[in-house]
């Protein structure tokens, strides 16, 4: 039996690049939800947010650095980088076009928490300080 920290570490031990092994781990009523408890992202759309993201930062990739069980929960611990070669157009979540820097970008540590049902990833969601969709931006705006 696979615990649910082992999903986990084989879910962000997937090479960057290769989405459709990473969202294999995803369920399908996978939520990525807010610090409030409001959804984000359903599966589809974080799988669409990644397909964007790696057009405009290629080797965009999350670098963890830890992992701990706490109970049936796991916490995450790294941060994104990538280098930012071509424009990301945010225009459908009201942010404009960042235009692109050809510089890579390393943003700052954060901390999510997973749930894990079987072995599939079913909640994303933050954990502590920082992160979020804002701090995600402006690391993109530099």
């Amino acid at each position: 039996m696979t615990s649910n920290l082992d999903v986990v570490k084989a879910w962000t031990s997937v090479p960057p690049g290769n989405t459709e092994a990473s969202f294999a781990y995803l369920s399908d009523d996978f939520q990525n939800v807010d610090e409030d408890g409001n959804v984000v992202m359903d599966k589809e759309a974080y799988i669409g947010m990644a397909h964007m993201l790696f057009g405009s930062l290629p080797d965009f990739r999350f670098m963890r650095t830890g992992l701990r069980q706490e109970g049936d929960i796991v916490i995450m611990t790294g941060h994104f980088e990538g280098t930012f070669e071509s424009d990301l157009n945010l225009l459908a979540m009201g942010a404009g076009v960042i235009p692109a820097s050809g510089k890579k970008i390393v943003w700052p540590e954060v901390s999510v928490k997973v749930t894990v049902d079987g072995d599939k990833i079913v909640k994303e969601e933050p954990y502590g300080e920082g992160g979020g969709m804002e701090a995600f931006i402006a690391g993109l705006m530099g």
